[in-house]
């Protein structure tokens, strides 16, 4: 940690390095530890994983951070709708770029005066186990960064844990848990020294955290060999995703003019509608028990229920036109496949925006 002036200098100096758009897994975040920075607001731990990666790609003064939610969920392994109650909580230190999913610091937000560097790679990384394999939880990575930060910068640096709580504004019990299951993981090792001389001031046992770099080493690149060397079966899985979830988002904006005007048309229209389908399923069965003159009265009774409905639309000021979905491409009605089974025109690979 530094101050406000040295700190200017190498955030500056690492944010040019930095891949703006988030596909680089070796480089780092920032995490700001400035107490009253966010003001009297707690933030959740996601929150400030997304202000963290915003703020780390926007800190140059023409720089901007471009992140759609859907890239800052799948690159910080957080839901979709933790993304969004993120942003809307942290909005007013960024302001809208050129395009929607790029966002700017605001000239009042300050550089803060106490910060460490989170390495992206943690937050992929599968550390062994006698059972396999296990990944860290947010909080976790947030505490193993900042014993890496302190280990580096001081020879033999020592913090009680209720210290590092205090530092990070993380709960006593979770850092403790977390210290030992690095302990566990043979990522660091632990040593409470019992000498007076080494007693806090508040009577509180230091402790001496030793990392483990070799092992720590060993994890990094192979978190980043996999991620560079990811299958294509992965791959094309991932984007069959991104397909599915964009049409599927284009569908319901086609249906959403239809379901509003529905709502608005009130339970007397949505009455007859079911006395239509109703209609039709006796039509069928009679067809098949071949009632011929069944058939004609029920044929003729849903006729007499549809002017109803086309009476009842007009005099609402609608038309059966305002009832069909407004489908951006009609060849495949938004499902980027035609009705003979060919992929449309509009069934493209998806764009580092996120669209087909």
């Amino acid at each position: 940690m530094g101050t406000k002036t040295i700190g200017k200098v190498c955030i500056m100096g690492n944010a040019t390095r930095r891949n703006r758009i988030g596909n680089s897994h070796a480089g780092e975040t920032i995490c700001v530890l400035s107490r009253g920075f966010f003001g009297m607001e707690k933030l959740s731990a996601t929150t400030r994983i997304i202000f963290n990666a915003l703020y780390s790609f926007a800190q140059k003064k023409d720089a901007r951070a471009e992140f759609t939610f859907s890239e800052l969920a799948a690159r910080y392994h957080i839901s979709y709708a933790s993304v969004s109650r993120g942003m809307k909580k942290i909005y007013d230190f960024f302001k809208k770029g050129e395009t929607p999913c790029t966002y700017a610091l605001k000239e009042e937000v300050q550089v803060p005066e106490l910060y460490i560097y989170i390495p992206d790679w943690l937050r992929f990384a599968q550390f062994p186990t006698e059972n396999g394999t296990v990944d860290l939880t947010h909080n976790q990575i947030l505490i193993l960064s900042y014993i890496m930060h302190q280990s580096s910068h001081l020879k033999r640096w020592n913090r009680t844990q209720a210290g590092i709580s205090r530092d990070l504004d993380i709960s006593p019990s979770t850092v403790s848990e977390a210290i030992t299951r690095f302990d566990r993981l043979g990522i660091l090792s632990v040593h409470c020294s019992s000498a007076v001389r080494n007693k806090a001031a508040n009577h509180y046992e230091r402790t001496f955290y030793t990392l483990n770099y070799e092992l720590l080493g060993e994890v990094r690149e192979q978190t980043i060999h996999n991620l560079k060397t990811l299958p294509r079966t992965v791959r094309d899985a991932d984007a069959r995703t991104d397909r599915e979830r964009f049409y599927a988002a284009r569908k319901r904006v086609a249906w959403t003019h239809a379901n509003t005007v529905k709502r608005a048309l009130g339970q007397d229209y949505l009455d007859l509608e079911r006395a239509v389908s109703e209609l039709e399923l006796q039509i069928a069965k009679a067809q098949h028990q071949k009632e011929l003159a069944s058939v004609r009265a029920l044929m003729e009774r849903r006729m007499e229920i549809r002017r109803a409905m086309r009476d009842f639309l007009l005099s609402r000021g609608y038309t059966e036109e305002d009832l069909s979905p407004r489908f951006v491409c009609k060849d495949c009605e938004d499902t980027g496949v035609r009705k003979d089974g060919t992929l449309c025109n509009c069934y493209l690979p998806p764009s580092p925006g996120g669209k087909p």
